[in-house]
């Protein structure tokens, strides 16, 4: 087992992983990197895409989420606010709401749709 793996896991990374879940359960938006994977939180022996969480002086944790958003896309206004709505329920239920800071949302790209993965 390498030393990184060894580690324990912070709460920083334990946002990003809710963070990653709270995308993936999402319709109609994905995480992404970036072209040159600057939006990523190491997370072990992997990294969390779309993630960037940065830890305050005040001991609350600050997280970025960097999507693209499938075509047509709800209102971006509103999809932020929910999802920002269900990362702070799910942080709670987690018991680290109260390490939950600034919550950003970026929409990166907007993707249609691949026609192609429909004929299969």
């Amino acid at each position: 087992m390498s030393e990184r793996a060894q580690r324990p896991v912070t709460g920083r990374v334990l946002l990003a992983r809710l963070a990653e879940q709270v995308i993936a359960l999402e319709d109609g938006v994905s995480a992404t990197a970036g072209h040159d994977r600057r939006w990523v939180t190491a997370d072990l022996d992997r990294e969390i895409d779309g993630v960037v969480v940065a830890e305050t002086g005040r001991g609350h944790v600050d997280i970025d989420l960097h999507l693209v958003a499938d075509w047509p896309p709800e209102p971006l206004q509103q999809l932020a606010a929910q999802l920002r709505r269900r990362l702070r329920r799910s942080a709670s239920m987690a018991g680290l709401g109260d390490r939950v800071g600034e919550i950003a949302v970026a929409i990166h790209d907007v993707r249609e749709p691949d026609h192609t993965s429909a004929v299969r």
